[in-house]
């Protein structure tokens, strides 16, 4: 076992861990069982997801564009859950997130994870995440979204990373399958 997959599912473990920690000493922190087997499915699926991509190429920039794109998956699934992003996590208007990581998985899937093809998954699921601060806008919901707009931009950049990373790979491989180079 690597020790990148020991020091991995030790910080999946310790993220686990912190909350039960923290309930010991502060009563703001109070998590119910169910809040912590969401979080062990949330926190174990993106592990086995990331451990799942990373074994698609031996490409550094793959399996970093890879491991970006399930991270920020979570984060958007986390932080609606806890908190929501536009507005509170009540929101109906949070729903629309779900565009975001249902294209990022059906995407994902339907492309095979081909390197080029998910450099452009990743700059389509950008402007998604964009489009729903201007959706928002539009459907006029009530909610201060300047957070939204923060947020959004912070993850649409991320994508845009991940983008850059498939394209890098791009370059070489496609998945596993080395591109052929003409040599002079």
């Amino acid at each position: 076992m690597s020790w990148f997959r020991v020091l991995g599912w030790g910080f999946v473990l310790a993220l686990l861990i912190t909350p039960a920690i923290a309930m010991r000493f502060s009563e703001e922190v109070q998590w119910t069982a169910f809040d912590f087997v969401v979080a062990a499915v949330l926190l174990g699926g993106t592990g086995l997801l990331i451990e799942l991509g990373v074994r698609m190429s031996t490409h550094l920039a793959y399996r970093v564009g890879m491991t970006i794109a399930i991270i920020n998956c979570l984060l958007i699934i986390w932080l609606n859950l806890a908190v929501g992003i536009i507005g509170n996590e009540e929101n109906p208007a949070n729903s629309m997130y779900l565009s975001v990581i249902g294209l990022v998985a059906v995407g994902s899937v339907f492309l095979r994870g081909k390197a080029n093809a998910m450099s452009w998954l990743m700059i389509a699921t950008a402007i998604v995440q964009l489009s729903i601060s201007i959706a928002a806008v539009l459907l006029e919901i009530p909610a201060d979204l300047q957070p939204a707009f923060f947020l959004n931009s912070a993850f649409a950049i991320l994508w845009v990373i991940a983008a850059g990373l498939f394209k890098a790979a791009s370059e070489r491989y496609d998945g596993e399958k080395p591109t052929t180079q003409r040599h002079s």
